[in-house]
């Protein structure tokens, strides 16, 4: 009786390290994703600010009168 009992309970500890160990590797995962999506979305608003300071830069160079044919380009009328 008594081996059976430590049969079962060294079974069922087998089976729970073993759903421990599918856990962590599922969180570190997880956790990875976060981290990466993070670091790309970072990443792209650095990207969108160089943009914008490049394009501030070359505005500030133009004379007004080129200020002002850059804005009839991007406006209606």
């Amino acid at each position: 009786m008594i081996a059976r009992w430590t049969a079962a309970c060294s079974r069922i500890a087998g089976w729970l390290s073993a759903a421990g160990v599918v856990l962590a590797i599922l969180f570190a995962a997880y956790t990875k994703g976060r981290q990466d999506a993070a670091a790309t979305q970072t990443e792209h608003r650095l990207e969108t600010i160089k943009k914008a300071r490049k394009i501030e830069d070359e505005v500030d160079r133009l004379e007004p009168a080129g200020v002002d044919t850059r804005l009839r380009e991007w406006m209606r009328f």
